[in-house]
Order: C-alpha cells, then sequence, then structure tokens
C-alpha cells in the first residue's frame, strides 16, 4: 500500500500572506481541518489548522493575520510512493494529523490525512 493509494490529489493550498479568514472560509466550506501554506512558487512552506485560526480569530480580533502569522513550521512532507505505513509512522512519530505529498516538481500534489488512513485500516480489516 502506497501514499498514492489513499491521498487526496486534489490539494487546496493557501499563500502565506493570504489572510487567515479566507483559510478559515475555505476549511468551512470543504469541511477540512488542515491546508498546506505555499509561497509564491506553489512550495509548502507551512500547515495552517482549523484549531490555529480559532485561536487566531481569539487573539487578533482588530487587524486582519496572515497566514504567516500562524502556520506551523517546519512542515513534514511525503512523496505519493511512500509506503503507507513509513507515512503512518511519520504521523505517529511527529503528532502531526497531514502530511502534505510532494511530487518531484516539489509541488504539492496531494495531502495524506488521519481520515485516510482510518480509510486504509477500514479496508484492511475488510479484506
Amino acid at each position: 500500500m502506497l501514499v498514492s493509494d489513499y491521498m487526496s490529489s486534489t490539494p487546496i493550498t493557501v499563500q502565506q500572506e493570504d489572510n487567515y479568514d479566507l483559510a478559515f472560509e475555505i476549511m468551512e466550506k470543504k469541511n477540512m481541518h488542515h491546508l498546506p501554506v505555499v509561497d509564491n512558487e506553489n512550495q509548502v512552506v507551512g500547515i495552517v489548522t482549523r484549531r490555529d485560526l480559532q485561536l487566531a480569530a481569539r487573539y487578533f480580533k482588530e487587524a486582519p493575520v496572515e497566514i504567516a502569522e500562524v502556520m506551523h513550521t517546519p512542515v513534514y512532507t511525503t512523496n505519493a510512493n511512500t509506503p503507507l505505513a513509513s507515512a503512518a509512522k511519520q504521523m505517529n512519530d511527529n503528532r502531526i494529523g497531514c502530511l502534505p505529498v510532494i511530487g518531484d516538481d516539489k509541488i504539492v500534489a496531494g495531502m495524506l490525512t488521519e481520515t485516510d488512513l482510518i480509510r486504509a485500516l477500514s479496508d484492511l480489516l475488510d479484506s
């Protein structure tokens, strides 16, 4: 089983200079909990979570805040050909809920989330 078997292959990203309100709106509309943050060359530079945005909304009540101010760095990543077990171990070891999947061009090609791992586990248990 590879990461490519379970990752979402249509990643939604935000730019580091975007306002956190935009990221929150995307997460609400798409029912997401994590968004990769990319630079002007579409290379991943951070991760922002729904919790990050909720905390930012409480802390920064008066001024718009760029995502770069609330995103997590460094970013742990994987690629589509990584064994799923290795990616799951990486997520567990680093206590993270997702891994951006990076292509050969260093651009985000997808996302692997805890939900994807549960789906893989379910498939294994059913077989």
